[in-house]
């Protein structure tokens, strides 16, 4: 019965050890070791903001002009 060849217990823990180890490396590079993820958050994060403001600099303009123009003043 010793004779058996097979996947032991041991060897299957140690394996699945080993495994998280090495996802827990490349969860921690994605994340923070500037491995792209947080950088991209970023990036993205900052192009919203430029859009809004952009956005907000064009609501003013036609303001602007609506006040020039009509006499109306807009409290903003």
């Amino acid at each position: 019965m010793r004779n058996e060849r097979g996947i032991t217990l041991v060897a299957l823990i140690i394996t699945v050890i080993v495994m998280l180890i090495l996802t827990g490396v490349a969860v921690y590079n994605g994340l923070y070791n500037d491995g792209g993820l947080v950088n991209v958050v970023k990036n993205e994060t900052s192009n919203q903001q430029e859009m809004v403001n952009k956005e907000n600099e064009k609501r003013n303009t036609v303001l602007q002009d609506i006040e020039e123009e009509w006499g109306i003043s807009f409290n903003v």
